[in-house]
């Protein structure tokens, strides 16, 4: 039994040995743990390759641009701003080259460590801080501006403490200055930094550029006068510091723009508004060439194209006389009697009323089913008057009878073709419309219907009517010319800095004509020279004539109607002050709207004034200008 059991234990051993030692079976295994082995080093070697191939070949461009970003710096390079000339050649703004210290948020790690080092390197205000942190938020800004204006000493001063602010840099930035700020502000306008809002307006940002014109001139010309920015390729170290430049493209300067402005006419016409509110407008009438654009009290724009402090602003909003408002521009009136050579032309020329009609004016007017008469300025009447002498007199009643006869809707049909209640177009952002109103607008914008003595006041330019400097002074031109004119515009030529090409304003395009009978305009046109030189009737015959030079005008004074709340002052309670003309008078050459704001009596304010700028025009100016 032992023996059995030995021979079993040696052929369970001999069994299991030979079935660990089997060859056949070892190299099958072997072969396919080899192929399991290839599979996977090839698999990673064909992915390591495909990374290779990605990084060389396919996505070639873009890791040798970013190669390159580690190494070279883009600096843009801001090209300097055209000047503005006045229409003789004149300067009146034009740029000069100022030291500003800024840092590049590309520099910037942290904006908190950035901020806290800047206001120990810098005296900041609250609102100079505050300006710091909008220039930080806003993504579109890519160089915060840290100082303006500084010196080179001034900057080597603050050099010792680069330490804390190593991202801050010195460059060399164009700035503007205006040799007439306050003369030509609402003309002009100003420039100033890049904010967000310009990104999302009409004017055209390239990249570089750090600064825009925001209103006026500056504004509504900016891609002509901005001129295109250049670049420089640096190349930098570790430290980000320069070690050469590789490329530059310099910057290419905008165009030199000359206005139709003379600004002799243009400080004259400003210097006898002062210590009054209000605007003058000089115009030829044939080709619509503004020759003065004044809105008094003006501001220093210089202020504005440096960076203008917190308390300069506050001092400005705060100004009772707004010296911010453009009065020439957006200011609205009612036109007061200054719209009558407009009402009376419109009713020759239908039929309405002849030139040989007379109507009795015993003081005011009577209407039916109204309790209040409405009165006439001349209490005791014009007695009977005729359209000429209706006029010349300016009789209220005269015009409360036409307009009653004529009604609402024929008189916003008919004054619009002068323009009223429509834009000019002029080459300025921000023009006001004015209003020449209607039973439809009344009924929109007042739900309520429209009654007959609104229409009376309609009649002689009172109620709801409102009109701009610029409308009266292009309406006028239509007047003046016989209804053949051409858009009003500040625009009249310009230089390209590169090849000098001239670029000159399209007169032939931009012609405003309307059609006008010319019995009914002689009739209109008498009567305004009737207005200056009929001792008997005419409301400005008081008024120093000019030596070898006649001219016609209108008078106007507009109630105001709608008074702040709260106002007791004397001043806010007087009439505006208006006056139209054109000289001289058998064929004009100019056309001078004059508004003073509370001004009084117009024959007695403004009147004065235009005499005075078609005096000073005929015996300076005329011969400098070239008329077309």
């Amino acid at each position: 039994r032992n023996e059995i059991t030995r021979k079993k234990q040696r052929f369970e051993e001999k069994t299991s040995w030979e079935e660990i030692n089997d060859p056949a079976r070892d190299r099958a295994s072997h072969k396919i743990r080899a192929l399991i082995a290839t599979v996977i080093v090839f698999l990673i070697s064909l992915f390591y390759l495909d990374h290779i191939y990605s990084i060389q070949i396919t996505n070639h461009n873009l890791y040798v641009i970013k190669a390159d970003d580690n190494r070279i710096r883009v600096r843009p390079i801001e090209p300097i701003r055209g000047n503005i000339f006045d229409r003789n050649g004149n300067i009146l703004a034009e740029s000069y080259d100022t030291f500003d210290i800024i840092a590049k948020k590309e520099n910037i790690s942290s904006k908190d460590s950035f901020i806290l080092n800047a206001t120990k390197v810098f005296e900041f205000d609250k609102n100079e801080k505050d300006n710091l942190i909008k220039q930080f938020d806003n993504r579109k800004i890519k160089e915060i501006t840290l100082k303006k204006g500084t010196t080179i000493e001034e900057f080597t001063k603050l050099a010792v403490d680069q330490y804390l602010l190593p991202e801050m840099e010195l460059i060399i930035n164009s700035n503007r200055r205006y040799v007439y700020p306050k003369q030509t502000s609402h003309l002009l306008g100003y420039t100033g930094k890049l904010s967000e809002s310009d990104f999302e307006s009409v004017v055209e940002i390239k990249d570089g550029m750090t600064h825009v014109g925001k209103i006026g001139i500056e504004r509504f010309y900016q891609n002509l006068l901005s001129g295109t920015p250049g670049y420089e390729k640096l190349e930098t170290n570790a430290n980000n510091e320069i070690i050469r430049v590789l490329e530059k493209k310099q910057a290419s300067r905008g165009s030199d723009i000359y206005l139709t402005i003379d600004v002799e006419l243009q400080n004259y016409s400003y210097e006898l508004l002062k210590g009054k509110k209000g605007s003058v407008i000089v115009m030829n009438p044939y080709n619509g060439d503004i020759l003065s654009f004044v809105s008094h009290p003006g501001y220093d724009i210089n202020l504005f194209a440096r960076g203008i402090s917190s308390s300069d602003y506050k001092k400005l909003i705060n100004d009772k006389s707004k010296p911010l408002f453009n009065r020439a521009l957006i200011g609205q009136y009612p036109p007061g009697s200054t719209i009558k050579p407009f009402f009376g032309i419109v009713a020759l020329e239908d039929n309405i009323i002849d030139k040989n009609n007379f109507i009795g004016c015993s003081g005011a007017y009577k209407l039916e089913n109204y309790k209040r008469p409405f009165r006439c300025w001349k209490r005791d009447g014009h007695q009977d008057v005729n359209m000429s002498s209706a006029i010349a007199s300016s009789c209220d009643v005269f015009f409360y009878h036409l307009a009653k006869i004529s009604g609402i809707d024929y008189m916003h049909d008919r004054l619009s073709k002068f323009g009223f209640g429509q834009k000019t177009f002029i080459d300025l952002y921000g023009e006001q419309v004015g209003l020449l109103p209607s039973r439809e607008w009344k009924n929109q914008f007042r739900q309520s219907p429209w009654y007959p003595g609104e229409t009376l006041n309609i009649g002689i330019g009172q109620g709801y009517f409102l009109t701009t400097p610029l409308q009266l002074a292009n309406a006028t031109s239509l007047l003046a010319s016989g209804g053949e004119s051409i858009t009003p515009h500040l625009f009249l030529k310009s230089t390209n800095f590169k090849d000098k090409k001239v670029t000159e304003y399209n007169y032939e395009n931009n012609k405003n004509s309307i059609e006008i009978d010319m019995d009914s305009l002689h009739i209109i046109n008498e009567s305004m020279w009737r207005v200056i030189y009929d001792r008997k009737v005419g409301t400005a015959s008081h008024v120093k004539k000019i030596d070898g030079i006649e001219y016609a005008g209108k008078t106007g004074t507009a109630q105001v109607y709608n008074l702040d709340k709260g106002k007791t002052g004397k001043e806010s309670l007087q009439d505006h002050a208006l006056f139209i003309s054109f000289a001289p008078f058998e064929r004009p050459d100019i056309v001078v709207a004059v508004i003073i704001d509370n001004g009084g009596s117009g024959s007695a304010v403004a009147a004065p004034i235009a005499r005075n700028i078609i005096n000073f025009y005929f015996k300076n100016i005329k011969e400098q200008v070239a008329l077309k």
